[in-house]
């Protein structure tokens, strides 16, 4: 890429700094484009419900009322989260050239907590997971052969659950909680908004203050 010809019809900036850190917060490009990101993460975090949830069906703690309570609050979390996104669509405002902008109050609130959250949302799967997860063979391979595989159908199925069912279930918790690709979105959703200090800053930017200043002006009986 150091020798590649642009025509100047497809540059937007040339030698304007001012003008192209403007282009993120002048228009609803930073807004937009970490508004899809609340969208994927949103999803990936009913994934990783669904997932918990089958995971405890299969060793069989769902039932019990710590299991259920730990889910609960999962889901709760998860809930936010797709609200707060829902949000940013119900909050959106259009400026006086057209263009749709994002609630930011609603977007920059779930990510300055998309750091802390998604961590404990994994971590508490990794729990209700304990050791399922490692107990497993190594391949699929081990299925297809006849006296290995009676082997797991005895010592890894469970009710409900054959042996490849529960393998598969277990090792996709697993590609998502613990492999070297889990580790990898784990750090990508981490930082995708940028450092958290940064995030917490433009949920700073744009929290109305004057709002929650006013309610206290008025309980102090203040003179306006």
């Amino acid at each position: 890429m150091n020798d590649v010809f642009v025509p100047w019809e497809d540059v937007l900036f040339y030698r304007n700094i001012p003008l192209c850190a403007a282009q993120w917060w002048k228009t609803p490009a930073h807004a937009l484009g970490n508004h899809q990101a609340q969208i994927r993460w949103a999803t990936k975090l009913r994934f990783l419900m669904g997932i918990t949830k089958r995971v405890t069906d299969i060793t069989g703690s769902g039932k019990l009322p710590p299991v259920m309570q730990a889910l609960g609050e999962m889901a709760a979390y998860a809930t936010i989260v797709e609200n707060m996104m829902l949000m940013q669509e119900h909050g959106a405002t259009t400026d006086e050239e057209g263009t749709l902008w994002p609630s930011r109050s609603a977007l920059y609130s779930v990510m300055a907590l998309q750091s802390e959250l998604n961590p404990k949302l994994l971590n508490m799967a990794r729990e209700l997971a304990g050791g399922s997860m490692i107990m497993l063979p190594s391949s699929v391979r081990d299925l297809d052969d006849p006296e290995i595989a009676a082997d797991l159908e005895r010592y890894t199925s469970t009710p409900g659950f054959d042996s490849r069912e529960r393998v598969a279930a277990l090792k996709l918790a697993w590609d998502l909680i613990g492999s070297e690709f889990a580790g990898r979105h784990e750090q990508y959703e981490k930082f995708y908004g940028g450092a958290s200090f940064l995030v917490k800053q433009n949920m700073y930017r744009n929290y109305d203050f004057p709002r929650a200043e006013a309610l206290v002006e008025k309980a102090l009986g203040l003179p306006e």
